[in-house]
């Protein structure tokens, strides 16, 4: 029998086609199908879980079987009991099937609590100013929804209430090393938790997780009431229908129609040819095939979803219009012939440029507006560019932190001075195991930064928002230094000192598009653009660099004609992943391109596994080598930028 379970359900909250394509996962590919290991690492949902279990002890655990029969009939034989707590409780209606986090029965009502890594702070309404659930709340509302529906039709006797289990994002921790109480290991592909310290022992302090009654909000859902207009028309059904229906579609293996909309932008089953592996299908192509008709070379074309900052996508759908090639820059009342004499770009005019440029109507595939380099001449060297990488942990590390508080454990600077000389000055990482980095971090940066008074660059806010966390905590600490650090935060963040961070991303919005950069103004996609837009670049890396960690690499390797993003040139944090080789101007692949070192968030995620004990030497040096070579490469990044800048100012 096929089930509908409890994360089917949830994932096709926005197109009940998903609920397709996930039961047939071995068929159709997903951006969700990588990394599942790391992605639990970041997500903290496991850890969170298992922290939920300790605030309600004494309960039986449901093991995990690919039989459900047998999960369902440990759970009857439980319920039998006049009181219990059940972890992972099996309950099912016809073929609906979920496992409730933490089921608790007491004579005559059963609470089922879902458990959820999401923060809430106490007071928060589930609900949006119309009175229908939040968009930022459906699919943890519908969750718990979907399992009230499945109890109330199993267990027509007893009184049924829901909640939710959320991290009070208000709470300290009140001891340390709570988050190292939680590993999370691999075993045979799954991501698994394992105690490092027995229950008895555990120092949990305070509880950092709160428990919510929901039940108006659910009983609201179950009424059909949860959402305004929506676009499944099996929800307007009612809730009842709706579950039966998508039940039954389920146990048939029938693919589920759903109209195109605005929801398809962000569709996991939208794969690149070029990155299906062999065997697996596109789910988005096959979609709008059975829609529109359309053959792979219409299926190719660039879409109006991948527009920058589009947010009018349904009204152009609407109308017809489905291709970037359709549109011309009119649409947004923009003045093509004038774009190049504008003080700074507004967003339409970047879409514009987006439009003109990806689709080969401007022959030319960057500009930079004068202002630009009006705005260089107020630097100061030498120029700082600096990045750092951080955590926000659900669970907290350390003693008096709150959940999802950044704490920066790493930082690279690379200067630039007048002459045009590039050096990598500085590298930190805390390396130790549950040390608390926040003030040490500080620290190490000060003693960099104070040598002169040079302007200081980031790529986007996050370096700013981590000085303000660490400021806080600083203010609330007893260091002997902590006025000093103060000052020293404050001549980066307050906005009139003559110091303030200098954010390179917002420069790039407001002067300069490369057709290369498609629809993103991230610094992995800025970088690869101005490396295939500039001769001096090519001349400059084409040669070895070294900095403190990565030693003679060659940074511009071109591969059909293009440059092969240098992120791609880095061996991967994974150890599970094989490196890529380099060779001749050729790049060999390992099993795949992992392109772990290419995101901020799994670099946070290998620190927080460096976290825990058990780890070999090996491991623990391969990936902090990892790790620093990724933070000197994003610093480098934003030089190779300002290079290239600095060579187009005639």
């Amino acid at each position: 029998m096929r089930y509908l379970t409890k994360s089917i359900f949830v994932h096709s909250l926005d197109c009940p086609t998903k609920a397709y394509y996930m039961i047939n996962r071995d068929i159709y590919q997903s951006t969700q199908d990588d990394n599942g290991f790391l992605e639990a690492l970041a997500d903290g949902g496991i850890q969170v879980g298992e922290l939920a279990r300790h605030y309600y002890p004494g309960g039986h655990l449901i093991e995990y079987d690919k039989d459900k029969n047998i999960s369902l009939s440990q759970t009857k034989s439980l319920l039998s009991k006049e009181s219990v707590i059940i972890y992972e409780a099996a309950i099912s209606y016809k073929n609906c099937y979920s496992l409730v986090d933490i089921l608790v029965k007491e004579g005559n009502t059963i609470k089922l609590i879902e458990v959820k890594s999401k923060s809430w702070e106490y007071g928060e309404s589930f609900r949006d100013e119309k009175g229908f659930i939040s968009t930022g709340w459906q699919k943890y509302l519908y969750d718990i929804a979907f399992q009230t529906w499945i109890a109330k039709k199993s267990f027509k006797d007893f009184n049924i209430e829901s909640y939710l289990m959320l991290v009070d994002k208000n709470q300290s921790s009140t001891v340390d090393g709570l988050h190292q109480y939680f590993e999370i290991v691999k075993v045979d592909g799954r991501s698994n938790l394992r105690l490092t310290t027995e229950p008895k022992d555990m120092e949990l302090g305070e509880p950092i997780l709160t428990q919510v009654n929901v039940c108006e909000e659910v009983n609201q859902i179950l009424e059909g009431n949860g959402r305004q207009n929506s676009t499944i028309p099996l929800e307007n059904m009612g809730f009842d229908y709706w579950v039966e229906e998508l039940s039954r579609l389920i146990e048939n293996n029938d693919r589920i129609s759903q109209p195109i909309s605005k929801t398809c932008k962000s569709c996991e089953y939208r794969i690149k040819s070029s990155d299906l592996i062999s065997g697996k299908k596109c789910g988005f192509n096959e979609c709008w095939n059975k829609e529109l008709g359309w053959d792979y070379q219409e299926l190719s074309k660039p879409l109006i979803f991948d527009i920058w900052n589009e947010r009018g996508t349904q009204k152009l759908l609407d109308s017809g219009i489905y291709h970037v090639q359709e549109l011309e820059p009119e649409y947004y009342d923009v003045n093509y012939h004038t774009i190049s004499d504008r003080d700074h770009f507004s967003n339409n005019d970047r879409k514009s440029l987006q439009i003109m440029k990806t689709t080969g109507r401007d022959a030319s595939s960057e500009i930079i507006l004068p202002g630009l380099f009006d705005e260089m001449e107020n630097w100061k060297y030498p120029l700082h560019f600096i990045d750092f990488e951080g955590v926000s942990p659900a669970i907290p590390f350390h003693k008096g932190m709150k959940p999802y508080k950044k704490t920066p454990f790493q930082f690279s600077i690379h200067d630039v001075y007048k002459n045009g000389d590039v050096k990598h000055v500085s590298e930190w990482v805390e390396r130790e195991p549950g040390v608390f980095p926040c003030f040490t971090f500080i620290r190490e940066l000060k003693k960099v930064l104070d040598q002169d008074q040079g302007s200081v660059f980031m790529y986007h806010h996050y370096e700013r928002t981590t000085l303000r966390d660490v400021k806080g905590m600083l203010e609330d600490s007893s260091e002997s230094d902590k006025e000093e650090l103060i000052n020293f935060i404050n001549t980066l963040i307050e906005e009139e000192s003559n110091r303030c961070l200098i954010d390179q991303q917002k420069l790039v919005l407001k002067y300069y598009y490369s057709s290369f950069m498609g629809n993103s103004n991230s610094i992995k996609d800025v970088l690869p653009a101005v490396l295939n837009e500039s001769d001096f670049l090519k001349k400059e890396y084409s040669r070895p660099y070294s900095g403190l960690t990565i030693k003679d690499k060659i940074l511009y390797v071109e591969k059909d004609g293009l440059v092969i993003n240098p992120y791609k040139l880095l061996d991967p944090l994974d150890p599970d992943t094989k490196p890529n080789l380099y060779i001749d101007n050729e790049i060999i692949e390992g099993d795949k391109i992992n392109e772990s070192v290419a995101d901020g968030g799994k670099a946070m995620m290998e620190w927080s596994r460096m976290q825990f004990t058990g780890i070999s030497t090996e491991e623990r040096d391969s990936v902090f080598k990892g790790l620093l070579s990724y933070c000197e490469l994003d610093t480098l990044a934003m030089v190779m930028i300002y290079q290239h800048w600095k060579s187009l100012n005639k």
